[in-house]
């Protein structure tokens, strides 16, 4: 894998001890993608920036999808409102 390439994943709720890693490797969590609840939190970073900021170690990430699962996911009730036609 490219250490450019854009690796996604969605985690459930973050603690604060993973707070300082994710922001380092995600940017500022209150800018991020959260499902429509806020449970969950959507991830899109490059393996460069998992190998810097996070010693290579994906474990805090959580669920790991490819960009296609990802869309999929991103189209349900739990991520998108739906249209009031």
């Amino acid at each position: 894998m490219g250490s450019m390439e854009r690796r996604y994943f969605i985690l459930n709720r973050v603690s604060i001890n993973e707070v300082e890693a994710l922001t380092m490797c995600i940017g500022a969590l209150d800018t991020q993608r959260y499902s429509l609840d806020g449970s969950q939190l959507l991830i899109k970073t490059t393996q460069n920036d998992i190998d810097t900021y996070l010693n290579g170690n994906t474990s805090i990430l959580g669920t790991e999808y490819t960009k296609e699962e990802i869309l999929t996911i991103l189209n349900t009730i739990q991520w998108k409102i739906e249209e009031i036609l």
